[in-house]
């Protein structure tokens, strides 16, 4: 018995030591030298090879936004790697905290729902679900838009379809906010008691088209829309307006429980609702077509490359469905009522922990556009949902905006990752350039001499950064734009000691990067609006 005891206790000591060992070498790793690695896990069991994904892949979009982005604040260096996680890799127990700070949940797995997770007597399922959850409930950060986001919280209706179901079995339950959402695949919705409306609001995306080939087609699926955002949190606090656009494709709003003090709603949908907007609203479709039209989508020679190989039992099935024509037009708006609710949600795990959870309902990954309508496609003997039933036109072309449509919302992705990796507010990235500078602690300075830091994204060539500055009296009338210092010296951080010159009063603050690659000088644009204020009492 005393043997027992003695064996237990040396196994708890060598347990103990093996885990602070751990926990250091993560700290090593992530910490080198000032530099800070941010570990994000990308979740896809999709093939990112295929040539369909290109620009438009969901998933492709966030590596292309986060993977070795970098930036420095002050004498901190922060770096974002990513790794592709796949549903294998979660099972065998990769997804932990020395290995990743945030798992991101992208889009385009959502389309794993009609064929693994949602069967929910699957052992792999059940370990799957437990592994994210345990990581999110260990502290570890958790960041999804659309479809990735609404499985994170619970569906709090009743499943009424097939479709309903497997979504409910997918809801990962790791945030205290639910959604609402009601939907069939057309076609086989309509054996349902929603009869032809079975898409409801993801009508958006399932009458948008579903071929992938056809960037006329895909390329401008959903709304690009302007929500209402608020800036007391980190993610959006920088930002100058108050509203954002924001690419939406279909999902639903977020419904917070009655007591929701670890929940923020960072933005919400528009006043104006998108089926009272007649630049938006789209009208329910209805499958007239029967068994025959099926049988012609099942044997069409057009090779859809959606969800499942078309030689598979399912992907015959989706075939049937997406190829069956014919569809006629009915009377009725797709009436969507999401009028001010939420659309982005901040959310503190309610454990000791306090893991991060950033959820989007919209696609901030995705490109956006400028003015346009919807024009729904003319009612023939062939519409089908492959080919769309309705196309967005008159878009202003991308040539003729001030704004890199594709890049647009990069910075929404970065900010929400280093939030939910628990990255101070006042280091995360820049918003409107490769650099800004950090906001003023404290607001009212008795000094008239203070250090002022800067953020710079770090990229190959000799960068430089100028402080500019503006004077008021009043916090009312200001004063031209001047240049105070220019820092060409990045190796201690980007910093200026301030001196006030005018004396006591409001000044604000911003900054220009330059950046001298192969001879090439790349000067940042001006920003659309200060940075940073202080008053000068």
């Amino acid at each position: 018995m005393i043997l027992k005891k003695i064996l237990s206790i040396v196994l708890v000591i060598l347990f103990a030591v093996n885990s602070f060992n751990v926990v250091a070498n993560n700290k090593e790793k992530t910490e080198n030298n000032d530099n800070i690695e941010v570990l994000v896990a990308v979740y896809t069991d999709d093939d990112l090879d295929e040539d369909f994904y290109g620009p438009y892949g969901r998933t492709c979009r966030f590596l292309f936004a986060l993977e070795n982005y970098t930036w420095q604040v002050n004498d901190k260096t922060y770096i974002i790697k990513t790794t592709i996680l796949r549903t294998e890799d979660i099972i065998s127990g990769k997804l932990t905290l020395e290995n990743f700070h945030v798992f991101l949940y992208p889009p385009d797995s959502f389309n794993e729902y009609f064929t693994i997770h949602g069967i929910r007597f699957l052992p792999k399922n059940v370990l799957r679900m437990r592994k994210i959850q345990n990581f999110v409930k260990s502290g570890g950060g958790f960041y999804g838009t659309c479809g990735g986001s609404m499985i994170a919280g619970d569906l709090a209706n009743t499943p009424k379809t097939v479709y309903e179901k497997l979504i409910k079995n997918c809801c990962l339950k790791i945030s205290q906010a639910d959604v609402i959402y009601k939907g069939a695949l057309p076609v086989l919705g309509q054996l349902s008691e929603y009869g032809y409306k079975s898409p409801w609001e993801s009508a958006y995306i399932q009458y948008s088209g579903w071929n992938l080939t056809d960037d006329t087609i895909n390329y401008n699926t959903g709304v690009s829309m302007d929500v209402q955002i608020s800036k007391n949190n980190g993610i959006f606090d920088d930002f100058a307006d108050d509203t954002r656009r924001i690419r939406w494709v279909g999902g639903p709003p977020f419904i917070l429980p009655e007591s929701s003090d670890n929940i923020d709603v960072i933005a919400s949908f528009p006043e104006e609702d998108i089926s009272d907007n007649e630049s938006t609203d789209i009208h329910y479709w209805k499958y007239t077509g029967g068994l025959i039209g099926m049988i012609k989508g099942l044997f069409s020679d057009e090779e859809i490359l959606w969800g499942a190989s078309g030689a598979s039992l399912l992907g015959s099935l989706m075939k049937a469905v997406i190829l069956a024509e014919d569809w006629e037009m009915t009377d009725e708006i797709v009436q969507v009522n999401y009028s001010n609710m939420p659309f982005m949600i901040t959310e503190n795990y309610p454990n000791e922990n306090k893991a991060r959870i950033v959820r989007c309902t919209g696609h901030p990954e995705d490109n956006v556009w400028w003015g346009g309508h919807i024009e729904e496609l003319e009612d023939t003997n062939h519409n089908n949902m492959y080919d769309a039933f309705h196309r967005w036109m008159d878009i202003i072309p991308e040539n003729e905006t001030e704004e890199n449509e594709f890049e647009y919302n990069y910075c929404i992705n970065r900010r929400s990752v280093a939030w939910a990796a628990k990255i101070p507010d006042n280091d995360l990235p820049p918003v409107y350039g490769p650099s800004q500078i950090c906001d003023i602690y404290p607001y009212n300075h008795t000094s008239s001499v203070f250090t002022i830091y800067g953020i710079s994204e770090k990229q190959e060539g000799m960068i430089s950064l100028d402080l500019y500055y503006r004077y008021s009296l009043d916090n009312s009338t200001w004063s031209k734009w001047a240049i105070y210092e220019t820092d060409e010296d990045e190796s201690n951080g980007w910093s200026w000691n301030f001196n006030s010159p005018q004396g006591p009063g409001y000044y604000q603050f911003y900054s220009i990067r330059h950046l001298i690659n192969k001879n090439n000088e790349i000067i940042e644009s001006l920003p659309p609006c200060p940075d940073a204020i202080v008053r000068v009492i």
